[in-house]
């Protein structure tokens, strides 16, 4: 037994185009928003409104950057106006993730707001936004997974899906990804009250880059680049090398006290 997915992932309503991906990721951002702004965690709703709209330029300037350098470089290079077409597809999760991170420190330092509180109130509300992501990915067939005799494989069957339209039965990766997201931010909910400040966002950095690097191992658009592995392993394990010491060092110090 094997799931069919016969979705148009380039749907027209009469002349006008319908781009699920980029109305996917609007999706996930404005739900990762409003379960931020529901929370606040002791920052001013203006704050939180500034906030956002740092990440979603970093976000989008960091996801298309990773893309960039990922898939040739060099023909970007020599036609760089390119480089900005959204429209022509191509944003990256891992470059998305640093550049919003980078945008929530920049923000952080020019309020003299702790970035580390940012970082936890965040914490399991980027694994939901990235959960609701993966939903069109799954259905367009980006970022499908390799062969699979499993009896949950999946088919992809339309004509325009970016998934490989061979009869071949494939691992749903981005499902994989989409379930193991949920898990990790009801972790993080459960027990982020729980922990030192900053505790929690690098909890997150450390799950989610070893469900990346796990996950890559079915992932099969993805050429392996060094010693078996590919990009996104490289990434998940630089990442970890960052957080689980900085991890360590917060289990290290007293729990800080609930403002609940």
């Amino acid at each position: 037994m094997v799931i069919g997915i016969d979705w148009n992932p380039t749907p027209y309503i009469g002349p006008i185009p319908i781009n699920w991906y980029g109305l996917n990721f609007m999706l996930a951002f404005v739900v990762s928003g409003l379960l931020v702004r529901r929370s606040r965690g002791g920052f001013s709703k203006v704050q939180i409104e500034s906030l956002l709209a740092w990440i979603l330029v970093g976000t989008i300037i960091g996801a298309r950057f990773y893309f960039v350098v990922q898939n040739d470089f060099a023909g970007y290079l020599s036609h760089p106006w390119r480089i900005a077409a959204l429209w022509e597809g191509g944003l990256a999760f891992f470059g998305g993730l640093a550049g919003g991170i980078l945008a929530a420190y920049l923000y952080a330092r020019r309020h003299g707001l702790s970035f580390l509180k940012l970082g936890d109130l965040f914490a399991p509300a980027i694994p939901i936004g990235g959960a609701v992501g993966r939903i069109s990915c799954g259905l367009d067939g980006m970022d499908y997974g390799t062969p699979t005799s499993l009896p949950w494989g999946v088919v992809y069957e339309n004509p325009n899906s970016f998934a490989p339209v061979d009869g071949v039965s494939r691992h749903p990766d981005q499902f994989y990804e989409l379930l193991v997201d949920l898990i990790i931010a009801g972790v993080l909910i459960k027990i982020r009250h729980k922990l030192p400040e900053g505790a929690a966002f690098f909890i997150y950095l450390v799950l989610f880059s070893l469900l990346r690097f796990f996950l890559f191992f079915v992932r099969g658009n993805v050429p392996e680049v060094l010693l078996g592995l590919k990009n996104g392993q490289w990434t998940a394990l630089l990442i970890l090398a960052i957080a689980v010491p900085a991890l360590v060092l917060k289990g290290s110090r007293k729990p800080a006290v609930s403002a609940r």
